[in-house]
Order: structure tokens, then sequence, then C-alpha cells
């Protein structure tokens, strides 16, 4: 009885002592045969989009994504992930004693494809505040016929989050017509807070649009413009103060309250601030290096991060990124070939400023850099110098 007793306990023990042993060596904990002593690891949990990129860790060639790294030695790693065919992601990572580090990557193509979106002309482009609409003006164009010129006007393209090939149901749909008296392309296009209708700002008139028809005629409300405004900007200040409701660190409210500029991530994990001097008019085409007065703050971590320059930010549809615009200055000169448009790059940077990769370079409007719901592209206006394509139309440049 006392024998089985014994042995029943030693087995407990036996279990235990191995289970305590497996635990402490998936934690990453290993003997030194040299020393004898007992020391901590850590791992690094690595995935890239796309996958199977290498991964190379103070240089040195170790896996590839998506894999872990384990039984690493905890100190701060130069981390390079690198794929053919796309723009080389690093980053510092600190790999701690017992935990696992996680690295996300997303590689940008090196060659991004460019395509077009449009080819009747396209100018004022805006974005709904829904993120899910784009409004553009297809101009007048001189001794067009009839067909031609009843497209004239403004259009809305509700962006689906599937291929473009296959949105057939998302195409582009004429809401107002131009005609004698009524020219949109001179009008400023301002969207209502709830993304259903569109006011067309002329200089003697103000036009009320919705969107999801045909308004012909367009219903004027010159009369009663200022309380239509009223009313959209009430609706407005509720939507940003329920917003800013949500941020739990009074602090943080405060500083996204005093912005002058406040844009928040799609899912609002996220705000891209700025408090003064926010307007860029152009940079130089060798910018010294600094920082910008834009900063993003994690309300996940309660950090903030400082933006690299560029004259226009706006968020990436992943919550992850910033798309910055720059307009360039070439011999102290703005290089333009289109009144709206303007000789620039397009970069796309981590929130924490890390990992700028350039994607586009030519003639854009910067005002005008659109990111795709899904991810997958960017919409941008732009032109090229050849007699057919001469126009501004909307390009869609692949990021995928």
């Amino acid at each position: 009885m006392r024998k089985t007793f014994l042995l029943t306990i030693a087995t407990l023990l036996g279990i235990s002592l191995i289970a305590g042993i497996a635990v402490y060596l998936a934690k990453g904990y290993h003997r030194d045969p040299q020393t004898g002593t007992i020391s901590g690891t850590g791992i690094l949990s690595i995935t890239s989009t796309p996958d199977q990129a290498r991964v190379y860790l103070d240089g040195y060639l170790t896996t590839a994504t998506n894999a872990n790294v384990n039984s690493l030695t905890p100190k701060t790693y130069d981390v390079q992930i690198k794929k053919e065919g796309f723009i080389d992601w690093q980053k510092k990572v600190e790999v701690k004693e017992g935990l696992v580090s996680e690295i996300k990557a997303t590689l940008f193509r090196g060659l991004p494809s460019i395509y077009p979106l449009t080819d009747g002309g396209a100018q004022n482009i805006v974005l709904s505040p829904d993120s899910q609409q784009i409004a553009y003006v297809v101009p007048v164009k001189e001794n067009a016929d009839a067909q031609s010129a009843k497209k004239s006007g403004v259009w809305v393209w509700r962006m689906s989050q599937q291929p473009i090939s296959f949105a057939r149901g998302a195409e582009p749909h004429q809401i107002g017509i131009s005609q004698a008296g009524i020219d949109f392309s001179k009008a400023e296009l301002k969207w209502s807070p709830d993304s259903s209708q569109i006011l067309a700002n002329f200089p003697d008139r103000k036009l009320l649009l919705d969107t999801s028809r045909l308004n012909d005629p367009a219903r004027d409300v010159t009369v009663v413009v200022q309380a239509t405004l009223k009313t959209w900007e009430d609706d407005q200040k509720t939507k940003d103060l329920t917003r800013l409701q949500t941020i739990k660190d009074l602090k943080t409210r405060q500083t996204a309250s005093e912005s002058a500029v406040l844009k928040w991530s799609p899912d609002e994990t996220k705000v891209l601030f700025c408090h003064d001097n926010c307007n860029i008019t152009v940079i130089s085409a060798s910018p010294k290096p600094g920082n910008s007065n834009y900063k993003v703050i994690d309300f996940l971590t309660n950090k903030t991060y400082e933006m690299p320059l560029a004259n226009f930010y706006s968020w990436a549809a992943d919550s992850e990124h910033i798309i910055l615009s720059e307009t360039l200055v070439v011999d102290s000169r703005q290089t333009s070939v289109n009144k709206s448009l303007s000789l620039g790059k397009i970069s796309v940077v981590e929130f924490d400023g890390a990992n700028r990769a350039e994607i586009y370079g030519g003639n854009f409007d910067p005002g005008a850099v659109i990111p795709w719901p899904d991810g997958s592209r960017l919409v941008i206006l732009s032109s090229f110098p050849t007699a057919t394509a001469s126009t501004p139309n909307l390009y869609g440049v692949n990021l995928k």
C-alpha cells in the first residue's frame, strides 16, 4: 500500500517535471552547454503580403515568410524582407525573452501597373465621407456630337470590394447633365455627411443632386442653401463629437479635438492630425531630411508617430499605411501639364513613419489620390503627353 502510494506520487512528480520542462522549452528557454546556465530566448513570427519572401536577420538569410524564427537571443534585430519584383521592407524589431514578436509586412510592387478607368475626361474629383464613392465631372467637349454632349456632367462611381472587371453593378452612373447655362466643370462639388447628396456650388446658383439617380433637371436650392449647409454642418459636428468621445485618454482626446486637420483611419483605431502649418504648396525635388507637422496617434498603444514631409496625406484602406502625395519643384518652378495636374510622386508609408515605398511618379492631381476600399489599388487623375491621352482621366494604380 505504501509502495503504491509512493509510486503514484513519484509518477505525478515526474509528469509535472516533464510538463514544466516542456512549457519552459516552449517559451524558448534553453541550457547553454558551455556555461551550464539556463537563459531565455524569444520568437519572431513573420508574415508578409505576398508571402514566400526572403527574411534576413542582421544581414543573414534566415527563413521565408510566413514562418516563425525560434530560439532567438533577446535583442534588437535588423529585419529585412525581400521578394523579386517588390520594394524591400526593413525595420528594427526588438525580440524579448519568453515572448513572440510579430511582424506583418506589406510589400508593394516595384513596377506597379497603371491602367485607364475613364476615357471621356474627368476633373473635380471628390471622395465621399464614407470613402465608398467617387464623384467627378466629365467636361464638355468642343464640337461634340449630341450623344457625347449628354455624357458631360456629374458622375458617381460606387467603389466595390470586387475587382473592377467584375463589379459591373458598381460602374459609374451619371447624376447631372451639363447643358445650356449649367456647366458642371465650373462648379465646386460638396458631399453631404451621409454620402447621399452632392451640392454643386456655382458662382450664381446652388444645385442639389441625389446620388442614386439622374437629376434632370437638378434641384435649385440657391434660396435655402444656407439652411442646407447648416444642417450638414450640424450633422458632421455630431459625428465628430461621437468619434472623439470614443478616445479614452483625455489628453489624447484634447489633442485630437484641437487639431486643424484630423483624419480618422478606416477602422477608427488611429488618427492623422496636424495643429499648425498644415498646408504645403510644393516640395523641392531634393528635400532636406526632416518631418512634417503631421502625426499619427495609435489609440491601441497610445503612441504618437511623426510623418515624413508631403503635400497631402490620406489613409490607406488597411488602416496600417498612409498615402503621401508630393508636388515637386524643378529648377524653382512647378512643372505641370494641366492646370489641375502637377509633376510629383505618390508614396506609401507605414503609420509609424517607416518603410516609405514610392509607387508612382509623373503627372497627377496630388489632392485626388483615392484608395480603393479593398486596398488593391489607388485611383488617380492623370494624363499622358500623347494626342489621345493628354486629357486628364481617372487611372488605376495596382498595389497588389
